[in-house]
């Protein structure tokens, strides 16, 4: 197995990559070597171009679809100054390009014939009032225009993070709200570590069933409960696990969790075809899934119990608690404040759980640059609200002497 087959870092043919453009706007996209990426108005590339190359870097789709490593200039390349821009009017004349001319160039671009830093020079050289701004606005214009023209992009690795901040930007019903920092904040609470045993009700399409795989590499498992038949749990498909990772997720649906199973017992008839074959063999694999899973879910003892469910958070507590082993972390998630209130109220006044907290996470992004930092001036509205507790074990009472 070569190098680049073993560093996690480099990207590799069939990954899910998230596709970062010069818009912020981005994209997952798995790597077919065959086929080609097409990111709209930044153009397209082939998807070998990429393989072996590394997360994280900026890379520029040249003519034929070809990329290059590419530095883009930002806030850091500003100096620091006396100058100010005061001197300087909103006047829109102040561009000698006309309309047309800048259409032009835009088309050309898109056809390879011009690159995109030779569109922002020409916009610098032909803006009257470029050189008597700041070293700061001068860098802040120069980024503006490469949001705008550069056919570059940076490939994100779809770890919980990236795929976190990826849909809770552009899809957060799907993942139910949950943003990156509370995510955090309930792997922490629930203590989560290698060869631990942890049950968990995930109605957020898997974001948080992933993080919990993610954080067992080396060894544990995860019990699922979910509804329907089937589980699912869409995010963990973007997520490039191993298939020893896989394979530590159990599933079990809510219809079988009191479920009995009986031995296997089908047997084919003579002259079966292969249809029939396969279709038994696929029933005995559902069988012994289906057993596996009630079997781990009745060992009990679990090592915690994680939920974000859309069903009443209480009643899901008080089917699986009889299975959290004691002294370990109860961790429910949900986007809205009023939807724990009667189960923080019922854990509060229960004689099983202690350490009763309701929280709620707070993010405020700052840039951070020399004589420039300050908080951003956009931020989300929330994150989500925490309740968590810990189990406490049953206390077996005393045997009583029937004599007495």
């Amino acid at each position: 197995m070569i190098a680049s087959q073993l560093d996690p870092m480099v990207i590799k043919s069939g990954d899910n990559v998230i596709i970062r453009m010069p818009s912020t706007n981005a994209k997952i996209v798995t790597l077919n070597p065959a086929k080609s990426v097409s990111l709209g108005k930044f153009g397209s590339f082939n998807a070998s171009e990429l393989i072996g190359k590394t997360f994280g870097h900026t890379y520029e789709i040249e003519k034929g679809g070809s990329i290059v490593p590419h530095t883009i200039a930002g806030f850091d390349s500003a100096d620091i100054t006396e100058a100010n821009n005061k001197e300087i009017v909103d006047n829109p004349k102040s561009q000698k390009l006309t309309f047309q001319e800048i259409e032009q160039l835009k088309t050309m671009s898109l056809s390879g014939d011009v690159s995109a830093q030779e569109i922002i020079a020409s916009l610098t050289e032909n803006n009257e009032s470029f050189d008597k701004k700041t070293e700061f606005s001068k860098s802040k214009y120069i980024l503006r225009k490469q949001r705008k023209f550069m056919k570059s992009f940076v490939p994100l690795e779809t770890s919980v993070y990236n795929l976190c901040n990826y849909f809770f930007e552009f899809n957060p019903g799907k993942i139910r709200g949950i943003r990156a920092d509370t995510l955090s904040q309930v792997l922490s609470l629930a203590n989560v570590y290698s060869n631990a045993r942890i049950l968990a009700v995930d109605d957020g399409q898997g974001i948080i069933i992933g993080a919990l795989l993610s954080r067992m590499a080396a060894g544990g498992q995860v019990l699922g409960i979910h509804d329907g038949d089937v589980s699912n749990y869409d995010v963990i498909r973007y997520m490039n696990f191993t298939t020893d990772t896989r394979d530590r997720l159990q599933t079990l649906p809510w219809s079988k969790l009191y479920h009995n199973v009986e031995p296997f017992t089908e047997q084919l008839a003579e002259g079966a075809s292969e249809d029939d074959r396969f279709g038994r063999e696929r029933r005995l694999r559902g069988h012994s899934r289906l057993s596996d899973s009630l079997d781990n879910l009745r060992r009990g003892e679990f090592d915690a119990l994680v939920i974000s469910t859309n069903y009443n958070s209480k009643s899901v507590i008080e089917r699986l608690v009889p299975y959290l082993g004691g002294s370990r972390m109860l961790v429910v998630y949900d986007q809205s404040k009023d939807a724990l209130l009667e189960t923080f109220a019922w854990l509060r006044q229960s004689p099983d759980f202690l350490n009763v907290q309701l929280t709620e996470s707070w993010l405020r992004e700052y840039q951070v640059l020399p004589s420039r930092t300050h908080p951003m001036m956009n931020t989300s509205g929330g994150g989500g609200f925490i309740l968590s507790a810990i189990h406490l074990a049953p206390v077996e009472k005393p045997a009583t002497d029937s004599s007495s």
